[in-house]
């Protein structure tokens, strides 16, 4: 049998370290910042730790961890999509008016193909009439949530009554091997996110585009293509997240989703994502939900009113964006 040259597995060995040592200097300061709010939330409160609300918050960051995804696959291209909440709530409100009169099977379906279809229309104008996409964004956003309230006259649908109520409640209610099926959705979603950004000539492409679009224009690629591409997705991963909160809730509401895309923006940011684009990875935006998430679990357990909740996430935002401006100015 031949023998492996020492050398090579020296090399081998370094290959997976080196990987450790740069994913480290990159997240350090999210992990330690995630680190630093656990140790607080368990002196603070004797419960944190316990089955019943470790279960509760892989529920809770259910939305902003679908979301953030999406907004993740925006922001790397440089863009933004501030409709995300309003698309949430098309999604479950919609979801929930489907379920009179059909099976809960083709009501998700049509809500997903709705929430889809509206980040298409974001994407080709984004990508195709060349508008900024805060803009386009902003005018959807106000769009979106105006249908979702015409659509249910500003009155919540319950779908408890409807058929497919027990599919509707097992989903956001039911647990397998102790692990509630909305969090083995977001971590599947995540999982399938991550290996499109590493493993798919998509996922490269989008981190080329927010890198250095012209290089990429040059290439040969259909820049504009590939620059709506992340918002169908959002739109898509937004329509999962307002059925999934249609299902917790047991109602599809036109005022779900409201202030969330300021929860995935920071989420994303806080992991360490550039606003420029081409910087950014899965783990850091799942460390910036979880760390927005025990924020707001902990001052849930220590019953803060809502008002001084939003106050805090305010601050949260402003201050990840103000470190994200200063970490891109050390960056160039």
């Amino acid at each position: 049998m031949a023998k492996q040259d020492p050398s090579q597995d020296a090399k081998n060995d370094k290959v997976p370290a080196g990987a450790v040592r740069s994913y480290l200097r990159t997240q350090l300061v999210p992990l330690a910042v995630l680190a630093f709010i656990i140790l607080i939330a368990s002196l603070i409160s004797p419960v944190f730790f316990s089955k019943a609300n470790i279960q509760n918050l892989f529920v809770q960051v259910t939305l902003n961890m679908v979301v953030s995804m999406g907004m993740l696959l925006v922001i790397l291209t440089g863009g933004i999509d501030l409709s995300v909440g309003s698309i949430v709530a098309i999604a479950g409100v919609f979801v929930a008016g489907f379920m009179r009169n059909m099976p809960v099977g083709i009501a998700i379906l049509l809500a997903l193909l709705i929430s889809t279809a509206f980040g298409t229309v974001t994407g080709f104008i984004v990508s195709k009439v060349k508008i900024a996409p805060f803009i386009v964004t902003l005018g959807m956003m106000s769009f979106a949530r105006g249908i979702a309230y015409w659509y249910t006259q500003s009155t919540p649908i319950i779908w408890t009554p409807f058929p497919g109520a027990d599919f509707m409640y097992a989903l956001g209610s039911n647990t397998m091997l102790g692990i509630p099926y909305l969090a083995i959705i977001w971590i599947a979603i995540t999982i399938l996110t991550a290996l499109m950004l590493k493993y798919t000539v998509a996922g490269r492409i989008i981190y080329s585009i927010g890198g250095n679009a012209q290089a990429v224009r040059l290439s040969g690629i259909d820049v504009s293509k590939w620059q709506a591409v992340p918002y169908i997705l959002s739109g898509l991963l937004c329509g999962v997240g307002g059925i999934l909160l249609a299902a917790r809730l047991g109602v599809g509401a036109p005022t779900s989703g409201t202030g969330l895309e300021l929860d995935a923006i920071a989420a994303v940011i806080i992991g360490g994502t550039s606003f420029t684009g081409g910087i950014g990875t899965v783990s850091g935006a799942i460390i910036g939900v979880f760390i927005l998430g025990i924020i707001n679990n902990i001052l849930d357990l220590m019953n803060v009113a809502a008002y001084p909740q939003m106050m805090l996430k305010g601050v949260i935002v402003v201050s990840a964006v103000i470190l994200a401006t200063i970490r891109d100015r050390s960056k160039s």
